[in-house]
């Protein structure tokens, strides 16, 4: 699992790259993300004025690759970023990652 610092106050994307599965299951897409956090006093998206950061966005034209947006979290803290894919097929995938959140 793929392991990303961030300080408590910075709002930071993270590119979410499924092409590789993608090639394996033929022609298909991400339809939508649900983004999950695994811990408190983290959000996956933080809202910044009147324009929201959405808590994802599919990237490029062939949509197999997303971006998720992290705000938040507490120094010292640890947390499980779960995106699950849900393609245009119908197939399901989750990928994790973890943020550990550094006051510097």
């Amino acid at each position: 699992m793929q392991t990303f610092e961030k300080q408590p106050s910075e709002v930071l994307d993270y590119d979410i790259d499924m092409s590789e599965w993608f090639e394996d299951i033929g022609s298909d897409d991400i339809e939508s993300v649900t983004v999950t956090v695994d811990g408190t006093g983290i959000a996956p998206s933080l809202v910044l004025g009147p324009d929201a950061f959405p808590v994802f966005d599919i990237l490029g034209s062939s949509s197999t690759s997303f971006k998720v947006w992290v705000g938040g979290g507490v120094d010292g803290q640890s947390y499980k970023i779960t995106a699950k894919v849900v393609t245009a097929a119908g197939r399901e995938k989750e990928t994790d990652f973890k943020i550990k959140v550094k006051e510097l």
